[in-house]
């Protein structure tokens, strides 16, 4: 039987960049002592100047925190740094949270949480949803799976950073709402784009048209935040809900299409209806 969850008195951080950068500082403001597993040296130093403290590795990291947020890059980088001799597991206290905040696949997650029951550690993951605005800003939405009462000890910490947070099920559900959230988001963006082209060829001002619409049965949240869409992520996203749709055999022809159609689209084509 696993231990319970561990009171969170200092957390690690691994990966300290566009997303795990900001959370550091945040975390660092509220006072939360911070440990931090990061490769880039001016990454690393940005919060080690704010009193965060520097890891060697990942077992060293764990061995010093009580809730290990995991803010690498993928499902491959992810494995890499809970397994092993050296990996978080192998250092983890009992008892111990590690969050996988990385955008992995549901099944990665699940895994690495039967893993870490073997290790005496709760694994969940918290896919972290608002880009990097909401990471800059500390207005993350988290959409979390995993044991209630491992999120529950984490939430205190988990405030510095996130104004919303959603448990959704078992480790790995997180990642399916991220996913379900951001098809919604590129579908959004690309029937708003498409709208508003007609609307401007027709004759209206698509600025005009956009806080109209805002306030009308079509409004999205694309409409109110227009300028500060960047497009970052539209093929990663999609190419992965493919691949899960693809492994549970559900025909998803509007998501398969969205793919090539958000290929198409820049940022300069959504200033280009501002």
């Amino acid at each position: 039987m696993t231990t319970p969850p561990r009171p969170i008195e200092t957390v690690g951080l691994i990966g300290a960049g566009r997303m795990g950068g900001p959370v550091g500082r945040h975390l660092r403001a509220r006072g939360w002592p911070v440990v931090v597993l990061e490769p880039d040296e001016a990454n690393r130093r940005a919060l080690t100047d704010l009193g965060a403290e520097a890891a060697d590795d990942p077992m060293d990291l764990a061995g010093r925190s009580d809730l290990v947020l995991v803010a690498v890059v993928d499902d491959a980088q992810t494995v890499d740094v809970l397994r092993g001799d050296r990996g978080v597991l192998a250092g983890a206290r009992p008892g111990a949270v590690v969050a996988i905040c990385a955008s992995v696949r549901p099944d990665t997650c699940a895994t690495l949480a039967a893993e870490g029951q073997d290790h005496d550690v709760h694994v969940l993951d918290l896919a972290m949803v608002g880009g990097e605005r909401g990471a800059e800003a500390g207005m993350l939405t988290l959409f979390c799976g995993g044991e209630e009462a491992a999120l529950g000890v984490c939430r205190g910490a988990l405030s510095a950073f996130a104004t919303n947070v959603s448990h959704l099920g078992p480790t790995g559900t997180g990642q399916i709402g991220k996913m379900v959230n951001n098809i919604l988001l590129w579908a959004a963006i690309r029937a708003d784009v498409e709208a508003l082209r007609l609307g401007r060829a027709l004759g209206a001002d698509p600025a005009r048209l956009r806080a109209a619409a805002a306030i009308g049965s079509g409004s999205n949240r694309v409409l109110l935040e227009w300028d500060q869409q960047r497009l970052r992520w539209p093929q990663k996203d999609l190419d992965s809900a493919l691949e899960l749709a693809d492994g549970v055999d559900v025909d998803v022809p509007l998501v398969r299409t969205l793919r090539d159609l958000m290929a198409e689209l820049s940022v300069d084509d959504l200033h280009d209806l501002r």
